[in-house]
């Protein structure tokens, strides 16, 4: 009997002790203890077809954190959304425990995370996370997130991911989306660095028929160009996915109102585009290159993939100083006189070499002598671009004659035929850019008289 007194004793002597470690561990919990919070926690149908918003919500002595995001019921896309959410409130929960309790009493501190869902397609959204945290003494956190998700795939897509080379891609957008802010200028060290390095371009988003480049300075601010400009640096997968949902945007949008003709003389500019077959040549096109750099026009090039193939900096040159680069074959065979196989291998061949030297796609054809036909036309998928005014620079190679017959043909709209594989070509070339900003003209791509 007393020997089971005793193993009592030991028991209950066991049990105060397990009790006493619990007690003193309840009280030196954090006080932010995160497996501790009790979430107020609801899921509902939104209006976007298979996405869910869970809303989490808690109320503590000494903060509040109210949090919403997108489910997708979809495990590849919603785990990583979850670990997403759990970053930043565990970022949060960290920054409050450096704070006192007094402190947190004066001011107590809260955390919200909400998100805008856009769809950016079919089966294709941007999401895009703003965190606002506070946790007393005036440390105020306001910060901006974007995913893209692919719910066809079920994968989330990188921003780099969109493009064929993202690298050269950056370097050649940096100028156009500085120029798309009213505060370039001041914003270029920013904006450079959001361009720099392997992170270039992994945070863009695509808005309706914008891509959108968050630029972050002190605050974020988005940089915005239309998709149309930034196709040709965009994998063809991805052209072909955006421009399907370009064609159904346009299709449900509602008609512009009609510009009076006061409105539309205000509006309108006149606009020719220079083009140049044939290219590049070292010597010549480089020539072009610098004039067409000194006046601020731009122009495109039509380019044979046998020559692209042999000097690839130049093609590269093109797109980094924002010209427009189209396709002229590969070995400038008549495509009404071989067969359709050879045409879409002369295309192919020229496509490849023109993304493999400038990260870009040429996305407009020019047949060589402009020969095409109904066979022809079906295999390029578009109409051909062929010109307006011929320069004859071929055949003159007279700078002066090549200057006049531009002068005398050119209107607004005008397409302009040169080739820069000649050396007086080249030479012609600043006297007629002066004549056409003279005449109010704005040089521009063919992409952009469309």
């Amino acid at each position: 009997m007393k020997k089971k007194k005793m193993i009592l004793a030991m028991l209950v002597s066991m049990a105060m002790f397990v009790l006493t470690i619990a007690a003193n561990l309840i009280v030196t919990a954090s006080k932010t203890d995160e497996d501790a919070l009790v979430w107020a926690t609801e899921v509902k149908k939104s209006s976007y077809d298979g996405v869910a918003i869970k809303t989490k919500a808690a109320e503590e002595e000494l903060y509040n954190m109210a949090v919403h995001y997108p489910v997708f019921s979809i495990a590849a896309l919603d785990e990583q959304i979850e670990q997403y959410v759990k970053t930043k409130e565990s970022q949060f929960f960290s920054e409050m425990d450096a704070m006192s309790d007094d402190a947190l009493v004066e001011h107590s501190a809260s955390f919200s995370l909400t998100f805008r869902l856009i769809s950016a397609g079919e089966g294709f959204y941007s999401i895009i996370f703003m965190v606002d945290s506070y946790t007393g003494n005036g440390s105020h956190k306001i910060s901006k997130d974007t995913l893209m998700a692919d719910v066809i795939a079920k994968k989330f897509v990188a921003g780099r991911e969109l493009f064929i080379n993202p690298d050269k891609a950056a370097r050649a957008l940096i100028t156009p989306v500085q120029n798309s802010l009213p505060q370039g200028d001041h914003l270029s060290e920013d904006i450079a660095h959001s361009f720099a390095g392997d992170q270039a371009l992994a945070n863009i988003f695509i808005e309706e028929n914008d891509v959108v480049f968050p630029i972050k300075s002190g605050e974020t601010m988005d940089a915005r160009m239309p998709i149309k400009k930034i196709k040709p640096y965009m994998k063809k997968e991805w052209r072909d996915r955006f421009a399907v949902s370009m064609t159904n945007e346009q299709l449900q949008a509602p008609d512009a109102p009609p510009k009076t003709a006061v409105e539309a003389r205000h509006i309108h500019v006149k606009k020719v585009a220079l083009t140049f077959d044939d290219g590049p040549n070292p010597d010549s096109t480089t020539a072009i290159l610098s004039v067409l750099k000194k006046y601020d026009a731009k122009a495109t090039f039509y380019v044979l993939g046998s020559r692209v193939d042999f000097f690839p900096e130049l093609v590269e040159r093109m797109a980094q100083e924002g010209h427009e680069i189209g396709n002229h074959s590969w070995s400038h065979k008549d495509f009404t006189k071989i067969p359709p196989s050879s045409v879409q291998k002369e295309l192919d061949m020229t496509a490849a070499a023109v993304e493999k030297a400038a990260g870009v796609s040429p996305l407009t054809v020019r047949p060589p002598y402009g020969a095409t036909n109904k066979n022809v036309n079906q295999i390029l998928g578009a109409p051909p671009i062929l010109w307006s005014v011929d320069t004859l620079d071929w055949k003159s190679h007279n700078p002066k004659s090549i200057y006049n017959i531009v002068k005398q043909n050119a209107k607004d709209g005008s397409i302009i035929l040169m080739h820069d594989i000649h050396k007086t070509t080249a030479d012609a070339l600043e006297e007629i850019i002066i004549y056409l900003q003279n005449q109010g003209y704005e040089l521009v791509t063919v992409d952009e008289l469309y």
